[in-house]
């Protein structure tokens, strides 16, 4: 009860002051020290911007399909017949797919790098060009599995050809 009473200056009379003016002014909220975290936060930037690679995403071959009609014959190599891969749409939803070279069909990749060996030791080089012709409706995986196929296999001139 001391605490609530105070002596007002001019009065000798001693009156009730309740608790909440005793307390004056409103304690300053707990709020966290802003500028260690924002430190941080630029320093993670910079360490990301710092550390980071500018490169091509994986996956991808840069290329474009020719126009039809246009032939871009460049060396006299290239007029050597080509090893010929078909591609044919397979299963439901064509959800796999056929590779043909010659007169055989392959249906596992591996069995086509086999084929593509095999061709390469008949010929003799891996300068003859190898053409990949994606029937309509085949997925983009099948096409890249047969280029990758034919890479595995050492050739070098490989090119895709689009249907008339």
């Amino acid at each position: 009860m001391a605490q609530s009473l105070k002596h007002i200056e001019g009065e000798e009379a001693v009156h009730y002051v309740s608790a909440r003016k005793m307390r004056g002014v409103a304690k300053p909220k707990m709020q966290p020290p802003l500028t260690p975290m924002i430190d941080v936060t630029f320093q993670l930037l910079l360490y990301f911007l710092l550390t980071m690679t500018f490169r091509q995403a994986e996956g991808q071959i840069p290329g474009t399909l020719p126009e039809k009609g246009i032939v871009n014959v460049s060396r006299p190599e290239d007029l050597r017949d080509p090893i010929r891969i078909r591609l044919w749409p397979q299963g439901e939803d064509n959800k796999s797919a056929s590779y043909e070279m010659g007169n055989f069909r392959y249906v596992e990749p591996e069995n086509l790098f086999q084929a593509l060996l095999q061709q390469q030791t008949q010929l003799g080089s891996r300068d003859i060009p190898v053409t990949i012709e994606p029937k309509p409706n085949v997925r983009w995986t099948f096409v890249v599995e047969a280029f990758n196929q034919a890479v595995r296999a050492k050739f070098e001139n490989i090119g895709f050809v689009t249907e008339d």
